[in-house]
């Protein structure tokens, strides 16, 4: 009878503990996205210690039975878990990070990829958020000051111009030597033709263990390149517009026109005196000489720089002739700084005479005080457990500092991946890029056209009395903007790549790739 009572009570007990642990049980539901706002669809969501769970859906939405003090456990592909414990709210909303640390440490080396902790070889991968900050015209800025042992210069001031890359110090005896380049397993000339949004990563090998796999190419260095893929089960769209301006930094303080004609004489005087040049260097036409004419000696015509050489510079002795330019914009008077004679011939018992001049800076006229840039890219992405697809379309316009110069770039890129087959896929790619530029204007080049601004005589007129631009010393050594017009340089340039290839899975582990190439 005894025996009896106790199962009763114990029956009791326990159905009194089911009805207890089902009635604390609740609905708990809730919104998971990404670090940029994004909802996440498929990502796993399980009770910690406990077998089963759920997934979010296409908008990142999921509901889960669950008891107060049960931890949520929110895995994803590519994202850092999250936990979260359940309280007495019924909605746990979170947010997962970009796992960057965990995906940095698989990086590509040759024909895979391998576990960085495993590596025996020099390997350095570019923090992917370098290539979302600031505006460029190609990823080869990117990689100054972020990859140890590489070096980045910018040997030109060009717009679009693309720097040197140097990999421990080159193999070549002046120490040049650029390395190899590689988007997706193509060989690249350069980096010019590279959209900064189309890449996904950036792997540089850096010691001779590339050589094992590129060859001789690859001695001074392979930088690997990785294009953007679309994600399974996300589909977004992307549009970006970035705007920016380069300002001209000229840190040196030149001499005004005053202080050279200064000190350009009195230099020329110790010349004088040494033997090295005669008294009369004084006073031939010149940028710091006095024989320099405002109007013909003999028909009283003011002369034009442009057809004759006593009218480029400005320097003159002061009289009644040329008096009337320092009513003119520009034109000032100084006190001559050494001894003349009345020709202007050097006379150490001579007066000082009063000089008159223009005051004429190249840089004024030559250089632009600022550039504008600005890109604008719209990209579209997605997949599922089928295949993936990514394509964008960009354009990137920089203007120059020097006299209208620019560069501007179109590309579009498609990357896309099919499984037919369980043991056949299909990879797609294109890339297209038109880039249009135009250099600086004088005919012997860059070099040249810089030169002139940090070395031209401040003495010079500029422009002729019509209010013409004067040509300067000659058509390849002169005034920047007399030669802006004169010789058309524009430049273009059409580059495509299309690449298809299979995967043909012939067992676990062991697969044949075929593929091929047109550029």
């Amino acid at each position: 009878m005894r025996s009896g009572y106790l199962k009763i009570i114990f029956l009791s007990v326990c159905t009194m503990l089911a009805l207890s642990g089902w009635s604390q049980a609740k609905l708990v539901s809730g919104v998971i996205s990404s670090d940029d706002g994004k909802p996440i669809p498929g990502v796993n969501v399980t009770i910690k210690g406990k077998t089963g769970g759920t997934q979010t859906n296409t908008n990142g939405e999921y509901s889960i039975n669950a008891i107060p003090g049960d931890v949520l456990l929110f895995s994803y592909t590519g994202y850092a878990a999250q936990e979260a414990e359940v309280g007495s709210p019924s909605t746990v909303s979170v947010v997962l990070l970009t796992e960057v640390s965990k995906l940095d440490e698989v990086v590509v080396v040759g024909y895979g990829t391998a576990k960085r902790s495993k590596l025996t070889s020099s390997v350095s991968k570019l923090d992917p958020k370098v290539l979302e900050t600031g505006l460029r015209s190609n990823p080869a800025q990117a990689l100054a000051g972020t990859i140890p042992g590489l070096r980045v210069a910018t040997t030109t001031g060009r717009p679009g111009a693309l720097p040197e890359i140097t990999l421990r110090g080159g193999t070549n005896f002046d120490g040049s030597g650029s390395p190899l380049i590689l988007m997706d397993g193509q060989i690249r000339s350069s980096l010019s033709d590279i959209n900064p949004e189309d890449i996904g990563s950036i792997e540089v090998l850096k010691d001779a263990s590339a050589t094992a796999i590129y060859g001789a190419r690859a001695s001074n260095g392979v930088i690997l390149i990785t294009s953007k893929k679309g994600k399974n089960g996300v589909s977004s769209i992307n549009l970006s517009a970035k705007r920016g301006t380069s300002y001209l930094n000229s840190p040196y303080n030149y001499l005004n026109a005053s202080d050279y004609i200064k000190w350009a004489r009195l230099g020329l005087t110790q010349a004088i005196v040494s033997g090295n040049q005669a008294p009369s260097s004084l006073s031939i036409v010149g940028p710091k000489s006095t024989g320099n004419l405002y109007k013909d000696p003999v028909t009283g015509a003011i002369l034009d720089g442009n057809y004759d050489s006593r009218a480029i510079w400005s320097v003159m002795r002061l009289n009644d002739i040329n008096r009337e330019l320092l009513g003119q914009p520009g034109w000032y008077q100084m006190k001559d700084a050494v001894p003349t004679d009345a020709a202007g011939n050097y006379d150490p018992n001579g007066t000082f005479a009063d000089l008159i001049y223009k005051d004429f800076n190249y840089g004024d006229y030559g250089l632009n005080d600022k550039a504008n840039i600005q890109e604008y890219n719209v990209g579209m992405s997605g997949g599922n457990d089928r295949g993936n697809y990514f394509a964008n379309l960009g354009y990137y316009d920089e203007d120059g500092l020097s006299l209208a110069t620019f560069y501007k770039r179109l590309t579009f890129s498609f990357n896309g991946e099919y499984k037919i087959k369980e043991w056949l896929k299909s990879e797609s790619s294109f890339q297209f890029n038109r880039a249009n530029w135009r250099d600086q204007s004088l005919q012997n080049g860059e070099t040249n056209y810089w030169g002139r601004m940090l070395s031209a005589p401040p003495t010079m007129r500029g422009t002729n009395a019509k209010g013409d631009l004067i040509l300067g010393l000659n058509a390849n050594d002169g005034n920047p903007v007399f030669n802006v017009d004169r010789y058309k340089r524009f430049n273009q340039t059409d580059k495509f790549t299309l690449g298809q290839a299979f995967r043909v899975d012939l067992m676990k582990g062991l697969y044949v790739r075929i593929g091929a190439t047109w550029m």
